[in-house]
């Protein structure tokens, strides 16, 4: 076996056990609607995948709305690879709940008070962790971040 694919199986579930925790999370924060949180995580990390490094890093520290790139329910879409209407819907649920707010023509962000709500927060707390503990495991099968 090539060195590439060492502890392939013990990374994969990892890598697993991480995700089947984020959903739990996700659930949680979101009511127990796995789409519905994928959709919203879709958009706030669409938002912000231009902001790099250690800009906006702690807890406390969200990026202010006019940073946040707007992004439309197409984008969203065609990203998940889900039909239109199906996220369409999420979205409107979201401006419902004050969990998205639309920027003129140019789409949709989550914004700063979305993002501060308590159970978002808490949410995020716990994500964090179970990042850190997924990345101390993939170090003691020797896999490191390049």
């Amino acid at each position: 076996m090539s060195e590439e694919y060492a502890n392939a199986r013990s990374a994969s579930r990892y890598a697993t056990d991480y995700i089947l925790r984020w959903v739990e999370i996700a659930n949680e924060v979101h009511g127990s609607d796995l789409l519905y949180a994928l959709v919203f995580t879709t958009l706030w990390a669409g938002n912000c995948s231009h902001i790099r490094g250690g800009l906006y890093a702690d807890l406390d520290d969200i990026p202010p709305d006019h940073e946040r790139r707007p992004l439309t329910v197409r984008q969203v879409a065609d990203s998940l690879g889900l039909p239109y209407e199906t996220v369409r819907r999420r979205f409107v649920e979201m401006l419902e709940r004050g969990m998205a707010q639309r920027v003129g023509r140019e789409g949709f962000i989550v914004p700063a008070s979305a993002l501060a709500k308590p159970e978002v927060v808490h949410g995020l707390r716990r994500s964090h962790i179970s990042l850190t503990r997924f990345l101390k495991e993939l170090k003691t099968i020797g896999v490191e971040a390049a």
